[in-house]
């Protein structure tokens, strides 16, 4: 079974069909399409929540596209860059992140990012941005992908299997 059913050349200007040449050659040279495995999906890892503390310490937000924190037993701060997450457009988004990442370095293990994201995108859409920190005047609503994007960016981040 073919898949064309008109061939048509454009020879000097001049519009041929080769409908019937295209054919023959094609049934002369039988397609081998491979067959292969189903995907398989991967497993879903967890975060391991331990590896979150330096954000249950100090930190400090400069402007929009960083996170300076201190890790246990430093003195100097560390960076999470978040200059890449372009829909973050202004420092209490940043923030937001920030109080994010302090609530998952003291909240149970055991879920993946994805279900974190969903339960925390439910939690604000009930409670507003208060559902991470009480007083969340100066903060304001990133999208949940520019948060997974931020976890994601964390250089200390150990994932369980």
């Amino acid at each position: 079974p073919g898949y064309t059913d008109t061939v048509l050349l454009l020879d000097n200007y001049t519009v041929v069909d080769v409908t019937k040449r295209a054919k023959e050659i094609a049934a002369s040279r039988p397609a081998h399409i491979p067959t292969l495995p189903p995907l398989v999906s991967p497993k879903p890892r967890t975060l391991d929540h331990g590896s979150m503390s330096p954000f249950s310490g100090k930190t400090k937000i400069p402007d929009k596209s960083s996170i300076s924190y201190t890790m246990r037993g430093e003195e100097n701060m560390s960076v999470l860059d978040l200059s890449a997450l372009e829909q973050i457009v202004e420092v209490g988004q940043t923030r937001f992140i920030n109080e994010v990442l302090q609530k998952m370095s003291s909240a149970p293990g055991g879920k993946t990012l994805k279900e974190m994201m969903e339960q925390l995108s439910k939690e604000i859409d009930l409670h507003g941005l208060g559902c991470v920190k009480d007083n969340s005047n100066w903060l304001s609503r990133p999208r949940i992908y520019e948060i997974a994007a931020a976890i994601n960016r964390y250089r200390h981040l150990a994932l369980n299997n």
